[in-house]
């Protein structure tokens, strides 16, 4: 390899090893989950969930992902042919990386960048089924904190540790417990705040129910109910990142209800 391109051979070692990481984690993920998710006929005994766990100890990614298929109701040959394609990605890391030229590849600078592209593109696929997993998991430790959380006081430690992973990527709802919602990523909370900005303001606030018609003209799904909320007056006061006035129309027999933004301060 030229010395010159060493920069480069750097940055596709890089990758690859991140990578390789992120296709460890989905392992681990699918590890974790699938004893939980099988069907009911198939976990009538104690032995027989200790067995799945066992057994998918010394499965492959390729194996995992084949199970998880068949425990899941998908029925999206989207959905599939997404997973295949991320085993697919994997295997061709660990077993063929450079394709016949294997390392050789990394000799000239064309070769670093087309592995580089490669990596990048291979990351992104990974990483967007890394996060649905992450979510599934991260459903899957509530549950047992819910059951098992006071005489496993790690299960809340994990759960949290997982959460704070997870919920500044992607927007994580709980309906069980909608007060556990990851609020300050959700739409609905960056919607409200946008309100803010373009809606006229009644003294430094901004009144709920523009809001709730600039949400509506934004994006008319993005809905309370979506978060296990009835109002958009309830998602302000589960989330607890709003300030919140409220007073009676005596004369038109109505509610106004008034918020805005709690400043953030730093820590």
């Amino acid at each position: 390899m030229e010395h010159t391109n060493k920069d480069l051979v750097n940055q596709v070692l890089i990758k690859i090893g991140r990578n390789v990481l992120v296709f460890q984690q989905i392992e681990k993920g699918l590890k974790l989950l699938l004893p939980y998710i099988q069907p009911d006929d198939a976990r009538q005994s104690i032995n027989i969930f200790s067995n799945y766990r066992k057994a998918n100890e010394k499965s492959t990614l390729g194996n995992l992902i084949n199970n998880f298929i068949e425990c899941c109701d998908y029925d999206s040959d989207y959905f599939v042919e997404n997973l295949k394609t991320v085993v697919a990605n994997r295997n061709q890391l660990i077993h063929h990386f450079g394709g016949l030229q294997g390392m050789n590849i990394l000799a000239t600078k064309e070769g670093c960048l087309s592995c580089i592209s490669e990596l990048e593109v291979q990351y992104k696929e990974a990483l967007f089924f890394y996060k649905d997993i992450n979510l599934f998991v991260i459903a899957l430790l509530y549950h047992l904190r819910e059951i098992y959380g006071e005489s496993h006081s790690q299960l809340d430690l994990l759960y949290k540790q997982r959460r704070a992973e997870v919920i500044s990527e992607v927007e994580y709802i709980n309906l069980l417990d909608p007060s556990d919602t990851g609020w300050d990523n959700t739409k609905i909370v960056k919607l409200l705040r946008l309100a803010e900005i373009n809606t006229e303001k009644i003294g430094d606030m901004t009144l709920l129910s523009r809001a709730g018609d600039f949400i509506k003209s934004q994006d008319p799904e993005c809905t309370p109910k979506k978060y296990g909320i009835k109002t958009l007056k309830g998602i302000l006061k589960v989330s607890g990142l709003f300030e919140i006035v409220e007073s009676q129309n005596e004369q038109q027999k109505s509610e106004c209800i008034l918020y805005k933004s709690k400043v953030t301060q730093n820590p």
